[in-house]
C-alpha cells in the first residue's frame, strides 16, 4: 500500500517545478500519482496523457491533477508540505479529472464507439490513438480491452494474414497494396481463407472459360468472314462477263488477274447501287 508521503516524495520535483501536471487518485486506502506533460493551463491534451488520465478516472472518479506553479496550498515545498497540499487538493476536488470538458469528451467518444463495435461484432479497445504509429502492441495486454476482445483481436489479425498469405500465393506477382484490399475486403464479409481460396479457384476457372470463348468467338467470327468472303467472291464471278471472268481467273500475270477481279467487283457494287442496293 502506497502511502502518501511516498508519493509526496517520489512526485517532489514536478510539483515544485510546476511544468508538468501529477494526476493523483486513490485505489482503497493506496495513494498513486503519475505525471502527464500536456499544458493542462490552456486545456490542451496529448492523446497518450488522455489514455492515462481515463485510466485514473476509471479507477478513481475523484481523481485530480495538481500543479505546484498554477496551485497553491504547498507551502515551502518539503515533502511534508507537498503530501498535505495533495490531501488538501484531493479532498476538495481541484482540477478533478471528472470536470475535465476533453476528458468527457473523449469518454462520451469512447462509449459510442463500443456501442458501434459491439453491434458490428468488433473486438474493442478503450484506448485512443493518435495516427498509425500509435496503434495497439499486439502481444502486449495493456488492460484497454476485456480478455474476449483481445482474443478477438488475435484472431481477426491471424485470420487476416491467413487471406494475405493466400492472396500472395495465388497472385504473386500482385502489389502489396491490391493484396491488402482483397484481403480487407474478404475480412470485412467475414470469409474465411478456405472460401477466399475456393472464390479464387471459382475466379481463375471463370477466367479461362471468358478466355477460351472469346478464342472460340474470334475463330468463328474469321471462319463467317472468310465464308462470305469466298462465296461472295464466287458469287460475283458466276456473274461477271465470260471474257472478264476468264481472266480474273486464269491470266498468266497476277496483276491482270487482280485488274479484272477489281473491274467486276465495281461492276457489282454498282449495279446494286443503281437498283437502290447501296454502294460499297
Amino acid at each position: 500500500m502506497a502511502a502518501l508521503k511516498e508519493v509526496a516524495r517520489e512526485y517532489a520535483s514536478e510539483i515544485r517545478d510546476g511544468i508538468g501536471w501529477v494526476i493523483v487518485y486513490r485505489t482503497g486506502r493506496s495513494w498513486h500519482a503519475l505525471t502527464v506533460w500536456s499544458d493542462l493551463g490552456n486545456n490542451e491534451w496529448e492523446t497518450d496523457d488522455i489514455n492515462d488520465a481515463l485510466e485514473a478516472l476509471r479507477l478513481d472518479p475523484r481523481a485530480v491533477a495538481l500543479n505546484g506553479y498554477y496551485l497553491g496550498h504547498f507551502g515551502d515545498m518539503t515533502i511534508d508540505d507537498i503530501a498535505a497540499g495533495i490531501r488538501w487538493h484531493y479532498e476538495r476536488g481541484t482540477n478533478a479529472l471528472a470536470d475535465d470538458d476533453t476528458l468527457t469528451q473523449a469518454r462520451a467518444d469512447i462509449e459510442v464507439a463500443q456501442q458501434q463495435a459491439a453491434e458490428a461484432g468488433l473486438p474493442f479497445s478503450e484506448r485512443l490513438v493518435d495516427g498509425p504509429e500509435d496503434e495497439l502492441d499486439p502481444y502486449t495486454y495493456d488492460g484497454s480491452m476485456t480478455p474476449e476482445d483481445y482474443e478477438a483481436m488475435q484472431r481477426a489479425r491471424d485470420t487476416h494474414a491467413a487471406l494475405v498469405e493466400v492472396v500472395t500465393d495465388r497472385y504473386p506477382n500482385t502489389t502489396e497494396e491490391a493484396i491488402e484490399r482483397i484481403a480487407e475486403a474478404a475480412s470485412n464479409m467475414k470469409l474465411s481463407p478456405e472460401a477466399v481460396q475456393r472464390i479464387l479457384d471459382a475466379f481463375d476457372r471463370i477466367t479461362e472459360t471468358i478466355k477460351a470463348l472469346y478464342e472460340w468467338a474470334a475463330q468463328a467470327i474469321r471462319t463467317l468472314a472468310d465464308f462470305f468472303t469466298e462465296t461472295l467472291g464466287d458469287f460475283m464471278l458466276r456473274r461477271a462477263p465470260p471474257k472478264w471472268r476468264h481472266y480474273a481467273l486464269h491470266a498468266k500475270r497476277a496483276r491482270v488477274r487482280k485488274k479484272y477481279r477489281n473491274r467486276i467487283r465495281r461492276a457489282f457494287f454498282a449495279a446494286l447501287a443503281s437498283e437502290g442496293g447501296g454502294s460499297s
